[in-house]
């Protein structure tokens, strides 16, 4: 953030943080979403801060604000909620094609949500770090965090992963390392999603049908070739691993999946 906001200031740019999936989180002990001008994060039911669906737009930019109600509020504008001057001449129509309206349910779940938000990230980092320390020096498995003295945190913890190191453990595959996790009670899988340049709608689907896969139909060369150099990308998933998200300190349910991880450290030459 440090290098995209010194460019912005430069340039004259606005910036928009997508906090997606660090609700909660430090950044050099200042929470993430309140660098740039506006930021955004989904609340739908699988996040930490989960209201059951929509989301939330934050910003201390009052132009921003009145704008994003112009167009997010879809027939709903006037005077009551805008008084941007520039606004106001074409209030009572839609001055965007968008209903981005949060219904009342989330809105109130939402809300009785932030009088408990800051003790609820506390816990998840609490218990998350807890899980990590016990498995400091484990062969194998490291915890994907920043430094504890950085300022910067995980907030939520939002989908975890673990960085996995075969060397480790004698060139043992992610996949035999998982199903050996599974067999101790631990939910686990490789990486995240696919890489998307490896996916066949981004290799040969023809969506527009122009004859050929739309992501070259309006190329001078195969872009695909260039897919080549995403070397790290195709890595990703036998680099990382799912790990348990605790969003409650139930210290002993936290030691039982981490000596799940230890005996497989411990213990993987007989997996071999």
């Amino acid at each position: 953030m440090d290098e995209i906001l010194r460019i912005a200031k430069k340039y004259n740019l606005k910036v928009i943080e997508d906090v997606s999936h660090a609700h909660g989180a430090l950044y050099k002990g200042k929470p993430v979403g309140t660098f740039g001008d506006v930021a955004a994060m989904s609340l739908m039911t699988g996040k930490a801060f989960a209201i059951g669906e929509a989301g939330m737009l934050v910003t201390d930019d009052k132009k921003i604000y009145h704008r994003s109600l112009a167009c997010g509020h879809y027939e709903r504008n006037s005077s009551q909620y805008i008084d941007e001057e520039e606004l106001l001449p074409y209030l009572g129509l839609p001055l965007g094609g968008y209903k981005y309206r949060m219904h009342q349910m989330s809105a109130a779940v939402g809300r009785v949500q932030l009088k408990h938000y800051n003790e609820r990230m506390e816990e998840i980092q609490r218990s998350m770090n807890y899980f990590w320390d016990l498995l400091e020096g484990v062969p194998g498995i490291k915890a994907h965090r920043p430094d504890k003295n950085s300022g910067s945190t995980m907030g939520g913890w939002y989908n975890p992963k673990g960085l996995y190191y075969a060397e480790e453990l004698g060139g043992l595959s992610i996949e035999t390392y998982i199903k050996a996790l599974k067999a101790e009670g631990v939910s686990s899988s490789a990486g995240g999603n696919i890489p998307l340049h490896t996916h066949r709608l981004f290799r040969d689907c023809d969506i527009y049908n122009d004859g050929k896969p739309t992501r070259i139909a309006h190329a001078k060369r195969d872009v695909r070739e260039l897919d080549k150099s995403i070397v790290i990308g195709e890595k990703i998933n036998r680099m990382s691993l799912r790990v348990p998200w605790f969003k409650k300190f139930h210290k002993d349910i936290i030691e039982e999946h981490a000596e799940a991880f230890r005996k497989i450290g411990e213990q993987y030459k007989d997996l071999l």
